[in-house]
């Protein structure tokens, strides 16, 4: 094992001489592949695949999926900045790319390997194939490898966000059948959805938590309202699922990124909550008004 001339703290005199070994494979094509797969990790991969589950696929899975997610990230970003534990940027002997992929300074834990793991274990738990399971198992393992590739995360971090992937993901989805199985109130779904994000958005310590908080706002309330109003349903012909992604997507695209939101914490809570409002009410109800959604609704 190698030892710098430099300290480094107690616990990671191995994970420095990993990350040694590791890049010592380095190659010109193994660093593009990298950047490829790392960014399956990315906040913009969810933020299409997640509605796309949800307006395209199955709207239980899809709100499932969307608020295991997003809570999990939230808990990510939380722990950081409560952690703070330094990414290996700078260290000596240690080269860093992409590093534009890099939310901040702090590292523990690894959201790359915590956002896929708890995206792909709900899926799993949902698919119930052995093939999936594999192919998860394969690209979550490969987008960790990835950041330790780039020199972006120290391989705790990785381990980390693995584990916490796992319990967010299992415990999400076994939380969230319960709930769906109770027919609760409206009044108790409307509390439960502004209660739980509101505490967390006071307990928020970072921007990317509060946008996470907000976003968990929107889409709650959104969706008790629309399961009370609209009651739409995906319809079975492809060509209106693929339409409504699309304009689903748009609508998206245009709140994130077209809109010139000022750069203020109250600011990207209010994206948030207009970009989950967006998700499971805004969008449902012009899907019924272009005729891409049936609405139970208008039957009664």
């Amino acid at each position: 094992m190698y030892a710098p001339d430099f300290p480094l703290p107690d616990g990671y005199l191995w994970q420095y001489n990993l990350l040694l070994w590791i890049q010592s494979h380095a190659t010109p094509q193994l660093d593009e592949a990298a950047k490829w797969i790392s960014q399956a990790g990315v906040e913009k991969f969810y933020l299409f695949a997640l509605p796309v589950v949800f307006w395209c696929i199955h709207r239980t899975v899809g709100l499932r999926l969307a608020y295991v997610f997003l809570a999990s990230m939230y808990s990510n970003e939380w722990l950081k900045y409560a952690v703070g534990v330094a990414r290996p940027i700078g260290v000596p002997g240690i080269r860093s790319l992409y590093t534009q992929t890099a939310n901040g300074v702090y590292s523990m834990p690894s959201g790359h390997a915590q956002g896929p793991m708890t995206f792909f274990v709900v899926l799993g738990k949902w698919v119930r194939r052995r093939w999936f399971w594999a192919l998860a198992a394969l690209l979550v393992a490969a987008i960790g490898l990835s950041r330790l590739y780039l020199g972006l995360h120290w391989p705790a971090d990785v381990l980390a966000g693995w584990g916490l992937g796992l319990v967010f993901g299992l415990a999400g989805w076994w939380i969230g059948k319960w709930w769906t199985y109770r027919a609760f109130a409206f009044g108790i779904r409307m509390t439960m959805a502004i209660l739980i994000p509101a505490i967390l958005l006071l307990a928020h310590r970072g921007n990317l938590s509060a946008e996470y908080a907000a976003v968990l706002l929107g889409l709650g309330v959104g969706a008790v309202l629309e399961g009370k109003y609209l009651r739409s349903e995906i319809q079975p012909e492809i060509w209106k699922r693929v339409c409504a992604g699309m304009i689903g997507v748009a609508g998206l695209i245009a709140l994130k990124w077209v809109v010139k939101w000022p750069q203020d914490t109250m600011w990207y809570e209010i994206q948030g909550v207009l970009m989950g409002l967006w998700g499971t009410l805004g969008a449902p109800y012009l899907f019924v008004r272009c005729g891409l959604y049936r609405s139970e609704a208008t039957r009664d």
